[in-house]
């Protein structure tokens, strides 16, 4: 080989490897001002794998239990997680040289002279491929950070899974506790409807009065189906969520006001924020993008293979015939009519469009999350009134029924402290409910684990 080759050879086989780019730094100044609110440095938040705990329900747990093990969405993360290290397994036998073997053998019959002939076969051949340019150790990193965008996916699915679960399992325990005091309800206004009737036969009250608490009892009535009806639908999607192809019936055994609202702190710090699988996700799309551009900067560079092949003549005489053959190729594009250059363009939009999505993300999810705590700020405040709004109709309730016993007021302010009072009971409930569901929906804007205030 002339010295010329070698050098060429020499030049091929040190190469180069893809280096990162500093997409670090680049963040920090491209990263928009969504984290300026934040006052803590909260650095090293961890993600709670069993975020729900905080409710110390053990009807929730024995439900997460099932979810983890028969969702579909999340049977499909899995299955999907599993397809990302099936393909980086795949990438990495390209680091082993190919080994091939043939064989092959013949007969022949000459009819006019009637002699025979036969010839066997074999050969084993071994290529490989260098690495030159650093591309298949680039496309194995690609694959690996294919693999983590793949749990984030997981994570987050299954952040959004257990939030569904958590806030229809409220749903159902408030439709519940609200059928309980229905049925109250409904025994009040029947109860009240046989002490208006009693004075009307005694001719101390008229008859639009009865006719009056006659709708009240209608209506109790109404509300009664329409919550039975309401809690049957969210059995049920309990029951899809959990994979259960038979719908089976699910019963809330707790009661909602049972469960402590956790004291969350309003002002989360960044590193909260920045655990969130979607901000991960577009994380690693951004490093991906970058790995592109690698990759697209080098297509038609020389490349380097080698490959030999062992073959034998004839199997059945192994003791001649064997050839030993070696070959070193290299090709590099020399004209593509663009297509190459094209290519580079195509990776830069591509990382500019990744560092956009990167902003947006971050954005929005810094968004989603100050949404998220001034919401459970609001509702939380709001329960507390809704609390003390029913104590004081079920106090003015009682007061108006002994003045309407005696005579001093008449049938309408009954009525009147009547509906009040039960319209401040589902209230509460209700309002319950959806300030539970609001805690939960932060520990799902947080990726799981928002900050708690410390006492």
């Amino acid at each position: 080989m002339k010295k010329s080759g070698c050098l060429l050879i020499a030049a091929l086989m040190t190469g180069c490897a893809y280096t990162p780019s500093d997409l670090d730094g680049q963040k920090s100044k491209a990263q928009p001002d969504v984290f300026d609110i934040y006052t803590q440095d909260g650095a090293g938040v961890d993600i709670a794998e069993n975020w729900w705990s905080v409710f110390n329900s053990e009807g929730l747990n024995a439900l997460m239990v099932r979810l983890a093990d028969s969702n579909l969405t999340l049977e499909e993360a899995a299955l999907r997680l599993q397809r990302a290290e099936l393909i980086l397994r795949q990438s990495q036998a390209d680091n082993i040289p190919d080994i091939t073997a043939s064989a092959s053998g013949r007969s022949g019959k000459t009819f006019d002279t009637g002699t025979e002939s036969n010839s066997t076969s074999g050969s084993v051949g071994v290529s490989y491929t260098f690495d030159v340019w650093g591309s298949r150790e680039a496309t194995q990193l690609g694959n690996k950070l294919s693999i983590d965008s793949q749990q984030f996916s997981r994570r987050s699915a299954a952040l959004q899974v257990q939030g569904l679960l958590t806030s229809e399992y409220f749903t159902l325990l408030s439709l519940e506790q609200r059928l309980v005091i229905a049925k109250q309800n409904y025994e009040a206004a029947d109860q009240l409807y046989k002490l208006v009737d009693i004075r009307f036969q005694e001719g101390d009250a008229s008859g639009i009065e009865v006719s009056q608490q006659q709708n009240t009892m209608i209506s109790a009535r109404g509300e009664l189906l329409r919550v039975n009806y309401q809690a049957t639908l969210s059995r049920r999607a309990i029951a899809v969520l959990l994979g259960d192809e038979t719908l089976t019936a699910i019963s809330g055994e707790e009661k909602l006001l049972s469960f402590v609202l956790p004291d969350i702190e309003l002002y989360q710090p960044a590193a909260v924020l920045k655990q969130r699988p979607d901000v991960q996700i577009a994380d690693i799309a951004l490093k991906q993008a970058d790995i592109d551009v690698y990759l697209a900067g080098i297509q038609g560079l020389p490349g380097l293979s080698l490959s030999g092949s062992l073959s034998v003549s004839d199997l059945l005489d192994l003791a001649s015939g064997w050839s030993v053959s070696a070959a070193i190729s290299s090709a590099a594009t020399l004209f593509d009519g663009g297509r190459i250059d094209a290519g580079k363009k195509i990776a830069d939009v591509d990382l500019a469009l990744a560092w956009n999505n990167y902003r947006a993300t971050t954005l929005s999810a810094s968004q989603s999350l100050l949404d998220s705590l001034d919401n459970y700020a609001y509702l939380k405040a709001a329960y507390e009134l809704d609390v003390a709004s029913m104590e004081n109709n079920a106090r003015l309730y009682r007061l108006a029924e002994i003045r309407y016993k005696a005579g001093d007021i008449d049938f309408l302010n009954l009525l009147s402290a009547q509906r009040s009072w039960f319209s401040a009971q589902l209230s509460v409930m209700t309002s319950y409910q959806q300030t539970l569901s609001a805690a939960a929906t932060i520990y799902q804007e947080a990726g799981g684990k928002p900050e708690l205030v410390t006492l």
